[in-house]
């Protein structure tokens, strides 16, 4: 099935350009994606051999798409979906984060009015970092490439990237405090390695980015969380610190229980036995209408009609 967003990035881009679709160019475009992808064509690259045929029906120098000397399109950060993608930002820094690795000189959150996005800088390109960059300002970030792992997107400085001072953006950073229960743990939790360079959590071992890694242990919950009063689901993404603060448990002795039992997954099991089906007031900011990275988490008592209708039994006894 045809991606309307990705559809979508393709004309913004030539529109960056100067090249204006007609609807005809239009439904071409459709066609011939729908083609790339029927070939097993991976979406970022369908959009980037698409692009660049159009460019050059347009006389348009395609050095302008990919980051090889010219400047990448601008784009809202809602319009970062696919991996791989050379691109351009307006946005303002929401929050900077603990430095967790020697090889990440900055990471943390940009925003627009769009929504966030988590954006890296490796120490290896440090020098790319203006010397006022810090939370509340706002930064055009020229040639960054996406970057999608474990269903999260994110955004990457390199070599050819450049971050000059721009007109204020405003932010839509929606910080959100909401309550419900937990309704199930989902993989990727407990006990787990991040890359050295990067960051991201790996899978069996493997980082998207660097391949196979020596990771660094760290802790994490992705939960299934339900909102009450609302028809809907939203996937928490816990880090460690408030990890550790609701479970009482610390990466070292995550670590000394997994090596006792040989085995990492017994802290994910425990994580579950712990949290699920149980209520919860949760804050932090929303990456999307369905995602939240938890600041804050903490039990809250709910009395729920069956736990009501048992007191009332035992009071009458």
């Amino acid at each position: 099935m045809i991606q309307k967003s990705e559809i979508e990035n393709v004309l913004n881009r030539l529109s960056t350009a100067g090249v204006q679709v007609d609807e005809k160019e239009k439904q071409e475009i459709e066609q011939k994606f729908i083609q790339l992808v029927g070939y097993r064509v991976q979406p970022a690259e369908a959009i980037r051999t698409i692009t660049l045929e159009i460019l050059k029906k347009h006389g348009i120098d395609t050095k302008y798409w990919g980051g090889s000397g010219g400047k990448a399109p601008v784009v809202k950060i809602n319009q970062v979906k696919v991996d791989n993608e050379w691109l351009s930002i307006k946005a303002k820094i929401v929050q900077i984060w603990e430095n967790r690795s020697d090889k990440v000189a900055r990471t943390g959150l940009i925003g627009d009015e769009t929504g966030v996005i988590k954006f890296t800088v490796f120490t290896k390109n440090k020098d790319i970092i203006p010397e006022d960059f810090s939370e509340g300002n706002s930064y055009l970030f020229e040639n960054l490439v996406s970057s999608v792992w474990n269903a999260q997107v994110n955004v990457n400085a390199n070599k050819k990237t450049t971050i000059t001072p721009c007109d204020e953006v405003d932010a839509r950073r929606r910080t959100e405090t909401i309550t419900g229960v937990i309704t199930a743990i989902s993989s990727g939790s407990g006990l787990i390695k991040r890359c050295p360079e990067c960051n991201r959590a790996l899978v069996k071992a493997q980082c998207g980015e660097h391949g196979k890694v020596d990771g660094i242990y760290d802790l994490r919950i992705k939960a299934v969380f339900s909102p009450f009063g609302k028809n809907e689901l939203i996937e928490l993404i816990v880090g460690t610190e408030p990890t550790t603060e609701l479970t009482k448990l610390s990466v070292v002795a995550a670590k000394e229980i997994a090596t006792e039992s040989m085995d990492a997954a017994v802290i994910e099991d425990r994580f579950r036995k712990e949290i699920v089906g149980r209520y919860f007031e949760v804050t932090g900011s929303m990456l999307s209408d369905s995602s939240m990275l938890v600041e804050s988490i903490k039990p809250i008592n709910i009395c729920t009609q069956e736990a009501l209708a048992e007191a009332l039994k035992e009071g009458g006894n």
